[in-house]
């Protein structure tokens, strides 16, 4: 089975490269041409461990074609990973102004109405799928995209006889995203009600990803496939505000510790489902789910529902995300404010919806420009030379080797370093751990020291 894939961006290309590395002949198409032509020329633009060498081991089956039309033509599976974006003030990196919006789907339905319009075109007896990758809110593939299609296939009864659709998004990762499409946790498809189209884009879709790994394939249709996808993106989200909920309340307890606490939390695998999104630290981000949960609750207030639970989900981050520059305002003391990590996450060079410059934004709000520094982003940001307030933003591993000096305040939500590991001097605020009484502090400091001796 050959595979078109229909926009080649930062997570179009990397799962096209998957495709390519599991035996697929892979034809992509992108409108940014200059993209497309440094593809060719064996360059890779997303940021993206590893990209580059796994590119390299299959780029003899990835080819680029001049049109949407020779794309199309040369496969039998095309699928369709073009933005549906929010305007760039809603992306997470800023508070939230608490009005849902939907998505901005006219890319999405330009572009297949273009495809539609190709296979209309096509009379060649090849049955082809069209797996829609893009996120969109519940109803738009049956409210806006098949109509669209139909329209410019010529066929009001689409599907049409010789192409079906799916509704097949990615749970992906910014950095793992090549992983992530190869190993997932299992592969979300929606399909037509009717009874025959079904069958054939589900053996369309066995087809597709049978042979790129055994994970379970879920069907369903259409609206509940986009229901499902945002409901996981969101639920991601809950579990975070949840975590650093755990976090912010056990900074304020004596003698309580988040990571005690969220630990034995993630024992409950049966009744909580898993561990992971289940520590503190800074506040859910990412390109996707600040505007997923604000699309949820567009889709959620226009369906009636009594309670709009993903409302509270980016209020409640940037309540959170305020909480820590009142941390950073309360230790400051007239001192320089240095955020390290601008990425929302180790691993990517992305900020869309990077709490880090959110928590930026805030602190520039109450009139504190904080110094931001990146080892990928801004390694060569001037650090203060006299003493300042450290707040680790994003995880980096190299942070935890960073050097501060006598005076510095390092203020820590990931709880990454330690007391006894920084210099003499330097006073370190960890982040979910409550202050300790005496008899409390003095049982934790020994065996702190022995490991740091064993370590030496």
């Amino acid at each position: 089975m050959n595979v078109a894939f229909i926009g080649l961006g930062k997570l179009g290309f990397p799962c096209a490269v998957g495709l390519a590395m599991r035996g697929r002949t892979v034809w992509g198409y992108d409108t940014d041409a200059a993209l497309v032509d440094g593809y060719r020329r064996g360059e890779v633009t997303p940021f993206e461990p590893g990209l580059a060498d796994q590119y390299a081991s299959c780029r003899e089956r990835m080819h680029y074609a001049g049109s949407l039309r020779e794309a199309i033509a040369k496969s039998e599976a095309i699928l369709v990973a073009v933005p549906t974006p929010h305007a760039p003030m809603h992306d997470g990196s800023r508070p939230y102004d608490g009005v849902p919006r939907d998505f901005d789907n006219e890319p999405i339905r330009r572009c297949v109405a273009d495809v539609a319009r190709c296979l209309a075109d096509l009379d060649d007896g090849v049955f082809r799928t069209v797996f829609i990758v893009s996120t969109v809110t519940p109803g738009t593939t049956i409210e806006t995209l098949l109509p669209a299609m139909a329209e410019h296939a010529g066929d009001p009864a689409a599907p049409g006889a010789n192409w079906g659709l799916v509704y097949n998004p990615f749970f992906i990762g910014q950095s793992t995203v090549v992983r992530n499409f190869l190993d997932p946790e299992f592969v979300l498809a929606g399909h037509a009600p009717d009874h025959r189209a079904r069958a054939r884009t589900e053996r369309a879709t066995e087809a597709l990803y049978g042979s790129l790994h055994d994970k379970p394939i879920r069907n369903m249709g259409w609206t509940e496939a986009e229901c499902v996808k945002l409901c996981y993106n969101t639920y991601l989200g809950l579990k975070v505000l949840f975590a650093n909920g755990v976090m912010e309340l056990c900074h304020k307890l004596d003698d309580c510790d988040c990571d005690v606490v969220n630990g034995a939390l993630k024992l409950a695998t049966d009744r909580l489902i898993s561990t992971k999104y289940m520590d503190g630290g800074m506040a859910d981000g990412g390109p996707c789910h600040g505007r997923d949960q604000m699309a949820m609750s567009f889709a959620a207030r226009r369906a009636g529902i009594g309670f709009d639970v993903f409302d509270i989900i980016n209020r409640g981050r940037d309540e959170q995300t305020a909480w820590l520059a009142d941390l950073i305002e309360e230790h400051r003391r007239g001192r320089d404010v240095v955020l390290l990590g601008m990425a929302f996450k180790p691993g990517t060079n992305q900020t869309q919806g990077s709490p880090a410059i959110l928590l930026a934004r805030t602190l520039e709000a109450r009139g504190v420009t904080p110094v931001l520094h990146d080892p990928v982003l801004a390694a060569d940001a001037v650090l203060p030379a006299t003493p300042a307030l450290y707040f680790i933003s994003t995880n980096w591993p190299t942070y935890a080797g960073h050097t501060f000096q006598r005076g510095d305040t390092v203020i820590d939500p990931w709880r990454m370093l330690s007391a006894n590991d920084l210099p003499e001097g330097v006073e370190y605020v960890p982040i979910g751990i409550g202050p300790r009484s005496s008899a409390h502090a003095a049982a934790a400091i020994e065996p702190k020291t022995q490991s740091a001796m064993a370590r030496g």
